[in-house]
C-alpha cells in the first residue's frame, strides 16, 4: 500500500510512521524543513519530500497516487496572532492537501485526519461524544472545527472517504520535552497541584492507543461513521490523574497550590504551553470512547497507569524529570 503521511517530523508522526516502516508499505512524508535534518525518519520504504502544504502548486507536483493518507500536520501552538496561523495551517492546509491528494488519485484513497477535543469543547461543556453540539473555545479548537466541515463537505460532495478522529491530550515516549502534557509531570515532580479544586475532568490518550487506532483504520475498508472520539480508557479528575503520575515518579501527593491571582498573571503573560494547561485545568476537557470501542472494535490495549509509568521512564531516562 502506498501512504501519505503529514506531521512526520512530530510526536505523533514520527511514532507512526516507525510503526507503518514495518510493513512492506511505500510510505511518503511530507516534511517543511530540509531533509536531511530528519535522518531518523529515512529507511529503505520511506521517502521524504520537501513540501509546505499552505504551498499549493508545489503540493500538487508533489503528491504521488496513494490508497490512503494519515493527515497529522497542525499548529498547535501560535505566538503570533496577526494572520491567524492557526486557520492558516489547520484549516487552510487541510483544505490544499485534500484538493491536491484528490487531483493526484484516480481513486480516492481513505483521508484520516487527526482532530482533537478542542474542536468541540465549550465553556461549562461536561463530558463530551459525537453527538454533542460543537463550540470550541479557541483560536486552535475553532481552526480544527473548520478542517472538519471542509473534509466532511469534501465526502459529501465528491464522495473522499474521510475518517476524523478527536483526541484530547496525548502523552508518552519521546513527547515534545515543551508540550503540555511534560509540563503536567515536572509539576507534578515538583510538587505542584493542579488549578482549581482539582475536580475538572480530564481525558488523556496514550500514544499506544492513539497508534493502535491509526493502525485498525488501516485495515477497514469501510468506516461506520465519519468522526470518533479515541483516548484512555476513561475521563478521570484531575486530581486523579495527579496521583496515578505521582505514584509513577515515586513522589508523594502534590501539596503546593498556584495562588489564583498568580495563575491568572501566567493565564496572560506565561508561555503558550503554560497558559493553555492553566486554561484546561479550570473546566473539563472530557470525552467517552464508546462509539470508537463499538464501531471500530477499539479497547486500549494499555490502561493510563502503564502508559504513564512507561512515559515517566522515559522522561526520567532522557533527565527531563
Amino acid at each position: 500500500m502506498n501512504i501519505l503521511v503529514t506531521g512526520a517530523t512530530g510526536f505523533i508522526g514520527r511514532f507512526l510512521v516507525n510503526r507503518l516502516a514495518t510493513n512492506n508499505d511505500r510510505i511518503t512524508c511530507l516534511v517543511r524543513q530540509p531533509v536531511e535534518r530528519y535522518q531518523k525518519l529515512n529507511k529503505a520504504n520511506v521517502e521524504l519530500k520537501r513540501v509546505d502544504i499552505l504551498d499549493k502548486k508545489t503540493l500538487v507536483k508533489s503528491i504521488p497516487e496513494v490508497q490512503l493518507v494519515y493527515h497529522l500536520a497542525g499548529k498547535v501552538f501560535a505566538k503570533q496572532k496577526r494572520g491567524n496561523p492557526y486557520y492558516k495551517v489547520n484549516t487552510e492546509g487541510t483544505k490544499f492537501l485534500a484538493q491536491a491528494v484528490m487531483n493526484s488519485s484516480r481513486e480516492y484513497p481513505r483521508f484520516i485526519f487527526l482532530s482533537s477535543i478542542a474542536a468541540v469543547v465549550g465553556k461549562n461543556y461536561g463530558v463530551v461524544d459525537e453527538d454533542t453540539l460543537p463550540n470550541p473555545i479557541t483560536r486552535y479548537g475553532k481552526s480544527k472545527l473548520e478542517a472538519e466541515n471542509i473534509l466532511l463537505q469534501y465526502k459529501r460532495q465528491y464522495g473522499l472517504p474521510v475518517t476524523i478522529i478527536r483526541s484530547p491530550l496525548v502523552y508518552g515516549p519521546g513527547d515534545n520535552i515543551f508540550s503540555r502534557s511534560t509540563l503536567l509531570f515536572k509539576m507534578v515532580k515538583r510538587g505542584i497541584r493542579p488549578l482549581g479544586d482539582g475536580n475538572s475532568l480530564f481525558s488523556l490518550c496514550y500514544i499506544e492507543n492513539l497508534m493502535a487506532v491509526l493502525e485498525t483504520l488501516r485495515h477497514i475498508k469501510i468506516v461506520p461513521s465519519d468522526i470518533y472520539f479515541v483516548a484512555d480508557e476513561k475521563p478521570r479528575a484531575l486530581n486523579e490523574w495527579v496521583e496515578i503520575i505521582a505514584d509513577a515518579e515515586g513522589v508523594s501527593s502534590p501539596k503546593i497550590k498556584i495562588p489564583d491571582f498568580l495563575a491568572d498573571i501566567l493565564v496572560k503573560f506565561g508561555p503558550h504551553s503554560v497558559r493553555k494547561l492553566i486554561n484546561e485545568m479550570r473546566s473539563n476537557w472530557a470525552c467517552v470512547i464508546s462509539k470508537a470501542r463499538e464501531e471500530l472494535g477499539y479497547i486500549p490495549p494499555f490502561s493510563s497507569e502503564i502508559g504513564i509509568r512507561e512515559t515517566v521512564a522515559w522522561y526520567k531516562s532522557k533527565g527531563i524529570i
